[in-house]
């Protein structure tokens, strides 16, 4: 039986809430959950409060509300927890529970980068890239998914390589977009796959070879990337890495010509 949380303990209620959430040493059970973390919460548990909006967010235990999601993430991110504030600059950007606003996306995406966030700190270099809530910047956009890429982030990785590459906000390098673009290409990051086998066939940034050009580009068409798939169409029409087959190539190009 599990030891009742102390009348008015938020802490303790949210201890409850996160042993039901994950079936530790009780029975799993999200509607409990939810309800020991609305309990914290209302007493202005950070942890309850951001926990019940993930749980608004995904409909677990409670019923789908992008409103009361967000209502909750302010809540977190107002005490200053930095997976709320990410996720609430993630509902200002694309308009889920509160009005859409660039701006404001920008603001919260600041404030969990400022400690560190990686998610925030490659979405905030989005935001640098495109000028949106923030005044362009591509060498701040490169900072930011620096900073991300460094803590592992297969999407700042990407970004990384494709800054590499294209000479934005760094010096160009096409050594370092492959050195990147690998990083994000072993995490299963279909985009980086797609560059790696580009790189590889044009010898770009490594030793120019079509074997492991097709490899790479095969890893990103069997994940449905459709430059991919074309690529892999022209490899098998040409011979290119591989032995040239006519129905592989015609099924790698209907692929790609119907996505």
């Amino acid at each position: 039986m599990p030891v009742p949380a102390g009348p008015g303990n938020p802490a303790a209620q949210n201890g409850l809430g996160m042993a039901f959430y994950e079936g530790n040493g009780v029975p799993q059970d999200y509607a409990k959950a939810a309800g020991y973390f609305q309990k914290a919460g209302e007493q202005g548990n950070e942890n309850a409060q951001y926990m019940l909006a993930t749980m608004y967010m995904s409909g677990k235990g409670v019923a789908q509300s992008d409103t009361s999601a967000a209502y909750w993430l302010q809540k977190a991110a107002a005490q200053g927890n930095a997976d709320a504030q990410n996720d609430l600059g993630d509902a200002y950007t694309f308009g889920r529970g509160v009005p859409q606003s660039d701006a404001d996306a920008a603001t919260w995406y600041t404030k969990a980068a400022d400690q560190g966030n990686a998610e925030a700190e490659n979405s905030l270099g989005f935001d640098y890239d495109a000028g949106k809530g923030v005044t362009q910047s591509y060498s701040r956009a490169a900072q930011l998914f620096q900073a991300a890429a460094e803590q592992g982030d297969p999407k700042a990785e990407h970004n990384l390589g494709n800054y590499y590459d294209r000479g934005l906000g760094v010096t160009q390098d096409y050594g370092q977009a492959v050195y990147w673009w690998t990083k994000a290409a072993d995490q299963g990051n279909v985009e980086a796959q797609d560059n790696l086998g580009n790189a590889y066939h044009l010898g770009q940034g490594v030793a120019q070879s079509d074997t492991k050009a097709v490899y790479w580009w095969r890893l990103a068409g069997n994940a449905g990337n459709v430059p991919a798939e074309y690529s892999l169409g022209n490899a098998y029409t040409l011979g290119q890495g591989v032995a040239a087959n006519p129905e592989t190539a015609a099924y790698w190009f209907m692929l790609a010509a119907n996505p």
